[in-house]
């Protein structure tokens, strides 16, 4: 995994959480894999990173601040779709209720996916 060792040194995981986070990242990334997109290599080490520190919030239960609905109706339907497909599993698993903002943050990340590839058609 390209960027999973950068990500988990930015986002101090402990040794305690370093094996589990690496599950889940991997998981994820399985996710975003069989979706019909492709992320470029700087999109890719944004979402890598933004990935571990989703984990380490789901670990700590301390979730970004909720975010303007006004914002979050830029996002499209499919983009929606496709966070929900990526973090959905990492909510469940621990037990946690899914955060609407943090399913928005990934959402944008899927929102750039989806026009970059559109600019390339």
């Amino acid at each position: 995994m390209k960027y999973l060792e950068k990500a988990l040194e930015m986002n101090e995981i402990d040794a305690e959480h370093r094996e589990k986070t690496i599950r889940e990242y991997e998981a994820a990334k399985e996710r975003i894999k069989n979706l019909p997109l492709t992320l470029s290599d700087d999109a890719d080490a944004m979402l890598s990173n933004h990935l571990v520190a989703l984990i380490k919030r789901i670990y700590t239960g301390h979730f970004v601040d909720p975010i303007e609905e006004e914002m979050m109706n830029e996002v499209s339907e499919e983009a929606w779709k496709y966070a929900h497909m990526i973090v959905d599993p990492l909510f469940e698993a621990h037990g946690v209720p899914i955060d609407k903002s943090e399913v928005f943050l990934v959402g944008t990340h899927m929102e750039m996916a989806i026009a970059s590839a559109s600019a390339v058609q």
